[in-house]
C-alpha cells in the first residue's frame, strides 16, 4: 500500500490531511477526535487579538479607579497578552500530551507586538508549529501598498525572531503581488505558506436593515484559486506550501500535491460530512497512488509544475487564451 507520509514545516505527518483551524479543533476532546479519525495534524482554533483584549477589558476597567495611571496603562497593554490566552495554552498542553500528531497553534494578529510573548508561551506549552493568520484590510486611501505589505513582514520577522518552532503564514488571496509577498515572507522567516484563508463575509438583513455576517462553508470548486498559486509558488519559493480552501475530497488533494503542495488543510468538508470523511479521503488518496504505482507522495509531488506546458497554463489569466492560445 502507498505510503502517505509527508513532511510539513519539518514535522513528520502520517498523511497530508491537516484539520484546519475551526470549531473542530477548539477543545482537547476535538483534537483527540481528529487524531482518532486519522488526521495528519491539526491547527487549533485561532485566537484573535481583538477577542483576547475584549475578554480582559473588564479586568483593567475595574482597577481604573484605584491604580496609578502609568501602572494602569502598563496593565492594559500587558494583561491581554500575558493572561488572555490561558485557555488556549491549556488546550495546547493537554492536546500535546493526549495525541501523537503535531499540534499547530494559530493566531489571528493585527500587530506584531501583541503576539511575540504569546508565541513564546505557545511554544513552551508544546505547540509543534505556529500558523500566523494575517489579513490587513486596507481602508485608508492614503496608505500605500508597500506600507500594507510591511505590516505582514514586520509581524513575521518579529515573531520568528523570538521562537524556534517553525512558523507558517496563512494568507488571503487579496495581495497585489503574491509572488513578491511570498518571497519577502520567506526572507522574513516564514517556513511555510498556507493558501488561502477564508474570510469573514459581512451581509445585510434587508428586513431588519441590519448588518450581519459570518463565514460560510467552502464549495468544492473553490480549490482552483489556491491551486494556481500553489503551483506558481511551490517551485519559486522553496518552502512548504499547504493548500487550503475548497478541498473536499481526495481528488482535490491530489491536484494540490501534483501542483507542489506538501499538505492540505480540510475543514468545510468535515463540517458537512463529519470526521469519518478523513478516512475516505486517505483511502481514496492511497488507491489513486496504488493505481499509478506511486509508492510515496514525493514521487509525484509537483510533477505538473515541472512540465513546461502544464506550468504555462497556471500562468494563463484570460479566459479565451486558455483555449485558443496567445
Amino acid at each position: 500500500m502507498a505510503n502517505l507520509g509527508t513532511s510539513y514545516l519539518g514535522l513528520e505527518l502520517d498523511n497530508p490531511f491537516i484539520v484546519g483551524s475551526s470549531s473542530l479543533t477548539r477543545t482537547v476532546e476535538g483534537v483527540v477526535d481528529c487524531a482518532e479519525a486519522g488526521a495528519g495534524a491539526v491547527v487549533l482554533k485561532s485566537m484573535f487579538e481583538e477577542q483576547i483584549r475584549l475578554d480582559y477589558s473588564d479586568t483593567t476597567d475595574a482597577l481604573a479607579d484605584s491604580m496609578h495611571p502609568e501602572a494602569l496603562a502598563y496593565l492594559r497593554a500587558d494583561i491581554p497578552t500575558r493572561y488572555g490566552p490561558r485557555d488556549c495554552l491549556e488546550v495546547v498542553k493537554k492536546a500535546s500530551d493526549a495525541v501523537s500528531i503535531p499540534i499547530i497553534a494559530s493566531v489571528n494578529c493585527t500587530s506584531h507586538h501583541s503576539w511575540i510573548e504569546f508565541a513564546k508561551q505557545l511554544e513552551a506549552a508544546g505547540a509543534a508549529a505556529l500558523e500566523l493568520n494575517i489579513y490587513v484590510l486596507p481602508t485608508d486611501p492614503e496608505q500605500k501598498s508597500g506600507q500594507v505589505d510591511q505590516i505582514y513582514l514586520d509581524i513575521v520577522s518579529m515573531v520568528t525572531g523570538q521562537v524556534s518552532m517553525p512558523v507558517a503564514v496563512k494568507l488571503a488571496p487579496y495581495i497585489t503581488n503574491m509572488t513578491r509577498m511570498g518571497k519577502k515572507l520567506v526572507e522574513s522567516g516564514a517556513q511555510g505558506l498556507v493558501l488561502f484563508n477564508r474570510l469573514f463575509s459581512p451581509d445585510i438583513d434587508i428586513e431588519k436593515e441590519e448588518v450581519r455576517g459570518g463565514i460560510s462553508l467552502s464549495g468544492p470548486q473553490e480549490h482552483r484559486m489556491a491551486l494556481r498559486w500553489v503551483a506558481l509558488l511551490s517551485e519559486t519559493l522553496g518552502v512548504d506550501i499547504c493548500g487550503s480552501r475548497g478541498i473536499h475530497d481526495a481528488d482535490a488533494a491530489v491536484k494540490m500535491l501534483l501542483a507542489g503542495a506538501t499538505a492540505v488543510q480540510v475543514t468545510s468538508t468535515l463540517m458537512k460530512n463529519k470526521l469519518g470523511h478523513l478516512k475516505t479521503m486517505t483511502t481514496d488518496l492511497a488507491a489513486w497512488m496504488d493505481e499509478r504505482g506511486y509508492e510515496e507522495i514525493g514521487t509525484f509531488k509537483g510533477n505538473l509544475t515541472e512540465d513546461p506546458e502544464s506550468a504555462e497554463l497556471f500562468q494563463r489569466a484570460q479566459y479565451m487564451k486558455a483555449f485558443v492560445g496567445p
